[in-house]
């Protein structure tokens, strides 16, 4: 439910102009009591809240409508403005994700800017963040949007970056290609994969046999609390668009692999911090942001093991990780 804020100055009018590009974020006291609507959002143990001086803005449409969250205290804080329109940075780009969105550095900012072929050259929106993405403030442009009402103003992938890059430079958690499934009788499964691997198909078959709580079909964030690894639902989902705001503990992580047969490796450590790795969603823009993830894989995998999973794509698999299961929780007991 929207909650009105206090009017403690006045909400930007529609002639608003862009913060100088030598200026750092407004302080959040300043700018946020201006604001009247806000909305909060939990993804993966983090609360995202939103506020505007539009009760639209801070909907986080079909995509965050499950992850709404009652906190009223964001550990992300976002301003919503609009302008009529945004100016390419005149920063020099230091990383192009080759999709929507380019990143660049003003003093202590970081700028990412996103333009679509479908919009046009200038860019539509521009997300400005502190350095440790605790405080944004995200503008949009009316010429740009002109005519493109469908849409919700956080949609991916703007939550996506708050929320992956506040839990890496923190050293707090990953987002990871995977899918993760809560079932009634055992708990939770985690399936990591690169695109193709198989996990929307993992996801439906586990759907059919056991009915369980799918979190995602493509994109899981991992957390550790008291050195026990939780995995998280995240709101970005595969093509059978399963997405949980919910959370379970895991035993293990499963590598997906195509294989003749249904069959489990063990991966060394090393192996398997190079394995989970490459199936994460790192900051490849942030040095600190990418060691911090790396340490974050390396006491992950000293709490739990990792497996690949060579499977075949029928009901066989799913019997076979439930079987595999009570061996390896039978020999961890009598060991």
């Amino acid at each position: 439910m929207l909650a009105p804020l206090r009017m403690d100055c006045q909400a930007p009018s529609a002639s608003a102009h862009l913060v100088p590009a030598g200026e750092t974020l407004v302080s959040t006291e300043a700018c946020f009591n201006r604001y009247r609507f806000e909305r909060s959002y939990n993804i993966g143990g983090v609360s995202l809240r939103l506020q505007s001086a539009s009760a639209r803005d801070v909907d986080g449409g079909a995509e965050l409508k499950q992850f709404a969250s009652e906190k009223t205290d964001g550990e992300i804080e976002v301003e919503i403005r609009w302008v009529d329109e945004i100016p390419p940075t005149v920063a020099q780009t230091d990383f192009d994700s080759g999709a929507t969105w380019r990143l660049s550095r003003l003093g202590h900012e970081l700028v990412f800017e996103f333009t679509s072929p479908v919009i046009g050259a200038q860019p539509y929106k521009q997300l400005r963040v502190n350095r440790s993405f605790s405080r944004a403030e995200l503008i949009l442009s009316r010429n740009a949007l002109q005519g493109h009402k469908d849409f919700s103003v956080i949609e991916y992938p703007v939550s996506e970056l708050l929320v992956t890059n506040y839990l890496a430079h923190r050293g707090h958690g990953v987002e990871l290609h995977g899918c993760g499934l809560i079932d009634a009788k055992t708990g939770g499964h985690l399936f990591l994969g690169h695109s193709g691997a198989g996990k929307s198909t993992t996801a439906r078959l586990w759907q059919q046999l056991r009915g369980p709580e799918i979190l995602s079909d493509d994109r899981i964030i991992l957390r550790l609390h008291d050195e026990e690894l939780w995995m998280y639902g995240s709101p970005w989902h595969g093509e059978a668009a399963f997405a949980s705001p919910t959370r379970a503990k895991l035993e293990r992580i499963h590598i997906l692999q195509h294989g003749a047969e249904n069959r489990f490796s063990p991966f060394s450590r090393p192996r398997a911090i190079a394995e989970v790795f490459a199936r994460s969603f790192p900051p490849f823009h942030s040095a600190v942001g990418l060691e911090r993830t790396v340490e974050f894989l390396k006491r992950t995998l000293e709490t739990l093991p990792c497996y690949a999973f060579e499977f075949l794509p029928d009901h066989t698999s799913v019997d076979a990780v439930l079987a595999f299961r009570d061996l390896t929780f039978h020999e961890s007991r009598i060991s």
